[in-house]
């Protein structure tokens, strides 16, 4: 479709013109593609080339060591590559011919310096020195008077040798007088003050007699000091403290070696030694027994402390009312732990030691301590010797008919028949109670229900103002209570719900047989499974 430039009318082209410009498009896109493939083949002839190239610059710059820098800026040429290549191989082979010449000096060198040798040694052993004197240094001497001058020396020489031997003929005399010592070994190097080779022949002997006084008055020093160490060791082997093995036996290998005075002192050291090792193994032996007492100690002490706090835990639920009045039936009344925590842990402490000391004993005795650990180491004893059991408080509540009064446990042994029972199910619930608490269970209560079942707990306990405080507070602890009474009467029956009378029937079948019936008197029936028994004997027993 095209528009008229002056009607401004679209002109549709037919199909011919339509084909006619499609197969000129084809034409024109396809020289150009031709073009384009060429030119991409070029391309890619051009790159191989350049890579080549580059490759074979690059062999050439690490052959010759050459830098970028010195190649940047240079054309490349055929001709200029072989001549340098020509000028290349000139040097080298002047270069290998320098170093012939080089080699061929050195062996040169070589031979020469071995023949200086030679010379140098024939001067020294004929000469006696190796390097000539020069001529400037070189003196005129008078030989005659040298001559003369090593005739004096040589007399004066002879004059000494005289001397020096009629020296060593008397030092032969007194070593052969001091033969006896010759067996003596010398341990360390003796220096004396005095010039042997200034000394008389009198003043030698006199000296030597002088070494042989001392050596005779050191042997008598040496013989009582080994008598006595002798004596010293054996007075201490006798002694009572020293009898054990560990202490008797270096007295003993001391007293084998008592002749030689160095021995017994690397014995003694060597006891010594041992036994500053022992000593340290026993500090860190104490040291690990301190540790553990001391864990010991806390331990008893977590456990004395949780005592204490489960202690306070018991009876806080037996808060019921009487008469309208909220009354907490017992109360555990315990001294303050943090007031008193100093002490319990010295008295802690103290149990410990005494059962220490006391285990040690037992021990040693070959006793069995096990008995004596058991009995003391129990929670009332613990509770009653850091804390005191005197120092917890009690109390309780007496219900009487008009009044509740508070009292101790010590007066509960006081009260009526009933007063003593309602006193005693107040304990017996609270502790239940306590026992069936989960402190870990957040989601729950707390209070598992139990069951009580009591055998004519009414017999003294039959009056309202009893009964009433009796089962509130078994309600309070979620206790179910099932009481055996031949018991009635309002009072009694007024406290339970369900109410079941057992009744004893004379059987039919055989004579002096009977059979239970329960009788359902109070309450609601309640579908319960039962379990029936074969049958029930009941006899009566003489005493």
């Amino acid at each position: 479709m095209r528009t008229d430039n002056n009607s401004g009318v679209k002109i549709i082209p037919s199909e011919a013109e339509v084909l006619k410009l499609e197969a000129r498009y084809e034409a024109v896109t396809a020289d150009i593609s031709q073009e384009l493939k060429e030119l991409e083949l070029e391309e890619e002839k051009a790159l191989t080339r350049y890579h080549k190239s580059f490759g074979e610059l690059r062999e050439l710059c690490q052959k010759y060591n050459l830098k970028n820098s010195e190649w940047q800026n240079i054309i490349y040429d055929k001709r200029e590559q072989l001549y340098q290549e020509a000028e290349l191989e000139d040097y080298d082979k002047k270069i290998e011919r320098k170093a012939n010449l080089l080699n061929e000096e050195d062996k040169k060198i070589g031979i020469l310096n071995s023949q200086l040798e030679g010379i140098l040694k024939q001067i020294v052993s004929e000469c006696g020195k190796g390097d000539p004197l020069e001529e400037e240094k070189i003196s005129q001497k008078d030989l005659e008077s040298a001559k003369n001058q090593t005739k004096y020396q040589l007399s004066e020489l002879e004059r000494k040798i005289a001397f020096s031997e009629k020296a060593i003929q008397k030092y032969r005399e007194n070593l052969t007088a001091l033969s006896e010592y010759n067996n003596f070994s010398a341990d360390e190097e003796i220096h004396f003050e005095q010039d042997f080779k200034k000394m008389s022949e009198k003043e030698l002997r006199d000296f030597k007699g002088m070494l042989i006084r001392d050596y005779n008055d050191i042997i008598r020093c040496v013989q009582k000091c080994r008598e006595t160490l002798a004596q010293t060791l054996n007075k201490i082997a006798r002694q009572e403290a020293f009898q054990d093995a560990s202490y008797k036996t270096p007295l003993e290998n001391m007293l084998k070696v008592c002749d030689n005075a160095a021995k017994v002192l690397r014995q003694l050291n060597i006891t010594l030694e041992s036994y500053d090792s022992l000593m340290k193994q026993l500090e860190v032996d104490i040291s690990l027994v301190e540790t553990e007492k001391k864990n010991v100690t806390e331990l008893l002490e977590d456990y004395v402390q949780n005592i204490h706090k489960n202690l306070e835990k018991i009876g806080r639920n037996s808060t019921i009312k009487i008469r309208e009045k909220s009354i907490k039936m017992l109360k555990v009344i315990l001294p303050v732990w943090e007031d008193n925590e100093k002490l319990y842990s010295l008295r802690l402490s103290d149990l410990v030691d005494e059962i220490t000391e006391e285990g040690i004993r037992l021990f040693e005795n070959n006793e069995n301590a096990q008995e004596y650990i058991g009995r003391k180491v129990t929670s009332k004893n613990l509770y009653d010797t850091v804390v005191g059991t005197g120092n917890v408080q009690i109390q309780l509540y007496k219900i009487e008919e008009q009044r509740e009064q508070q009292i101790s446990w010590n007066q509960v042994a006081k009260n009526s028949g009933g007063e003593g029972f309602l006193s005693a199910f107040v304990i017996l619930s609270s502790l239940l109670d306590y026992m069936r608490k989960d402190d870990s269970d957040i989601f729950m209560d707390k209070n598992e229900g139990k069951v009580l079942l009591m055998d004519n707990p009414f017999a003294q306990t039959n009056a309202e103002h009893l009964l009433k405080p009796l089962m509130n507070l078994a309600d309070k602890t979620n206790t179910q209570l099932i009481c055996l009474t031949g018991l009635g009467g309002e009072s009694i029956y007024n406290r339970f719900d369900n109410i079941y009378v057992l009744n004893l029937i004379e059987a039919h079948l055989r004579n002096g047989i009977q059979y239970l019936r329960p009788e359902h008197k109070k309450g609601e029936e309640v579908k319960v499974e039962t379990i029936l028994p074969t049958h029930i004997e009941v006899e009566e027993m003489l005493f």
